[in-house]
């Protein structure tokens, strides 16, 4: 809604009003007019009381309203390395985006990502908020934040000789994205497999065999684990 003040008198006086979109042209002292569009707008009213006449124009700024907004994050990630969380919108415009990662740190940027490194491992709620002048959204985003270790590895205790073993490590963080190094200890060569944590061996003797595995970050290179276990192995039963 607008509406022009002349002075002295508003009486008397024929109005034109443009709204700088291309929209026709309104007369009165008081008009309405609704933007199609978002923009920066150069409003003007001419105003003539047929002895003078003269024009006011103002900048408008048209915001549009926040709808839709979503986010995901690159967790779960590793302790000490960036986790970016990364917002979207339908509709929007001249947003400030503040960003509450649960951990205390708060920021506030007019980008729809930010990245931040965690300095203690645990699960956090990242709390999104988008606003402008007329409207806001918000929307939470889990975060997982953990230590690159191998949990555990299976089958722990005896396995039999001449019989084909599976293998399988539980890692921290996503399984897929890691380098497995696998070292059977028996002589026969090492095994390297991107993005599985199971592999399978024969061992053709009996005995007690050093198994190690070195687990290389898919996040980070320079990152790694080692696992070692010492794998009993037995012949079957034949005769008592």
């Amino acid at each position: 809604e607008f509406e022009a003040h002349p002075l002295p008198s508003p009486y008397g006086i024929h109005y034109d009003w443009r709204f700088g979109d291309g929209s026709p042209p309104m007369q009165g002292r008081r008009v309405a007019h609704t933007y199609a569009q978002s923009g920066i707008f150069n409003v003007c009213v001419s105003v003539n009381n047929t002895i003078s006449s003269m024009e006011a124009c103002a900048e408008v700024f048209v915001f549009e309203e926040i709808a839709d907004l979503t986010a995901k994050s690159s967790s779960p990630t590793e302790l000490h390395s960036p986790t970016v969380v990364q917002a979207r919108l339908g509709s929007g415009n001249n947003i400030t985006w503040t960003f509450s990662m649960g951990d205390g740190e708060i920021y506030t940027t007019s980008t729809p990502h930010i990245s931040h490194k965690y300095v203690t491992e645990g699960n956090y709620t990242v709390n999104v908020t988008a606003a402008n002048a007329v409207s806001f959204g918000w929307t939470p985003v889990s975060v997982q934040v953990f230590v690159f270790q191998v949990v555990r590895m299976e089958p722990s205790g005896c396995v039999q000789e001449r019989t084909l073993v599976n293998f399988q490590a539980w890692v921290s963080g996503n399984a897929s994205a890691h380098l497995y190094e696998w070292s059977f200890g028996d002589g026969s060569p090492n095994e390297t497999h991107q993005g599985n944590p199971t592999v399978s061996h024969t061992y053709r003797t009996s005995g007690k065999y050093h198994l190690s595995l070195r687990l290389s970050s898919g996040v980070n290179k320079a990152t790694k684990a080692n696992f070692f276990n010492w794998m009993c192995v037995q012949p079957a039963l034949t005769n008592i």
